[in-house]
């Protein structure tokens, strides 16, 4: 009940949001950013669940680090991705948004060295018409004078936000519908796959380009469109896994001794199919982080928030300088001469791609209770 709950309130404030147009929510007297918001029951509603099922099978926790710990490669990826994924959350509310500083713009990072011409000032001692990068900003700065690390920690924390609540919101969808279909069977069973057609054969991507039209653009909306359109593939998966489950020998034995429908669901087929909706649930993860980095790029999302794609976008085309300048006399410059614009960005979401996409593949061999 308390589940249900939570993503009720989630999906309502997404979807209070998308109607008024507005990027913000009341609660308790404070003015509230609604993908904080929206991100918060995500959290939370993840925690619930995480908690119920280590009060019930704290066993399993230790298993899990046993197995994990035996393979290097995967322990290596789940660290990566949590400090990623720890650091981005709390970035914000440890350090403010970086200011816009149009002398410090394009520094060069530590390791690299640009034409003093190609920049407003230089922030470190020149040496031969040479502009080399400076402690004061290891990874160099942004077009905006913004240092590298904060800016793209900033962006990364929109871009966890988007996939992390769709993703729980789809998850949730397509394992409730995926369940109900495989285990009652019947006309329930046709129905609702005769709808997990149907939706799939709307590309949640395209969906969201078309509500802009009607709606404004807006984070909450993307995440209603991918969270709410993207979990047929789930519901399917689920449901093959319990019509092979509702015939176990156990599951039948439970069947005979008198559980009901509802305790069999709980106790012996969800735990059997974890490992499975996990790994289907990540591959979800990075293909949303893809869609809002994709999305952001060609300017269809707010461009006032910090994202990887928005980075991206400022980093190819723009011009360096103050932005409030008249372009005509703001400095240009092409990308290419100041590759950290794009690469430190880039490689980040990309590294954290490969490393979901590994971990998505191991997930089921980790939580495999036949092992």
């Amino acid at each position: 009940m308390l589940t249900a709950a939570i993503l009720f309130v989630l999906v309502a404030s997404g979807v209070h949001s998308a109607r008024t147009g507005s990027d913000t929510l009341t609660i308790i007297g404070n003015e509230i950013e609604i993908i904080d918001w929206m991100y918060a029951l995500a959290v939370l509603f993840v925690g619930v669940l995480v908690i119920a099922r280590l009060r019930s099978a704290p066993a399993l926790v230790i298993q899990l680090f046993k197995r994990a710990r035996g393979q290097l490669l995967v322990a290596i990826n789940i660290l990566y991705v949590l400090v990623l994924l720890v650091a981005a959350s709390i970035t914000p509310y440890i350090i403010s948004e970086p200011e816009i500083q149009p002398l410090r713009a394009v520094q060069p990072p530590v390791w690299s060295s640009v034409p003093e011409t190609a920049l407003p000032i230089c922030q470190a001692t020149v040496s031969e018409g040479v502009c080399p990068g400076t402690m004061s900003a290891p990874f160099g700065t942004n077009a905006l004078g913004q240092g590298m690390i904060k800016s793209t920690l900033l962006s990364l924390n929109t871009t966890f936000q988007v996939a992390v609540t769709a993703s729980v919101i789809a998850a949730t969808l397509g394992i409730t519908v995926g369940v109900i279909a495989g285990y009652y069977r019947g006309r329930v069973d046709e129905f609702l796959m005769r709808y997990v057609d149907i939706q799939r054969a709307l590309p949640a991507f395209f969906v969201y380009i078309l509500l802009i039209l009607i709606f404004s653009r807006s984070y909450a909306l993307m995440i209603l469109v991918f969270g709410l359109i993207s979990w047929g593939g789930i519901a399917r998966l689920v449901r093959s896994e319990v019509m092979q489950l509702r015939t176990a020998p156990y599951v039948r034995a439970a069947r005979l001794s008198g559980a009901n429908s509802a305790l069999i669901i709980r106790r012996h087929i969800l735990p059997a199919i974890t490992g499975t909706v996990l790994t289907a649930v990540a591959m979800l993860f990075a293909k949303f982080m893809i869609y809002e980095a994709a999305l952001s790029f060609l300017s269809l999302t707010d461009s006032s928030v910090a994202s990887i794609g928005n980075d991206i976008t400022t980093a190819i085309g723009r011009e360096a300088g103050d932005p409030t300048l008249d372009p005509g006399r703001s400095p240009k410059f092409s990308w290419t001469k100041f590759p950290w614009l794009v690469y430190l960005p880039g490689g980040v979401l990309g590294s954290l791609l490969l490393a979901v996409s590994l971990l998505s593949d191991t997930i089921e061999d980790l939580l495999d209770p036949r092992e």
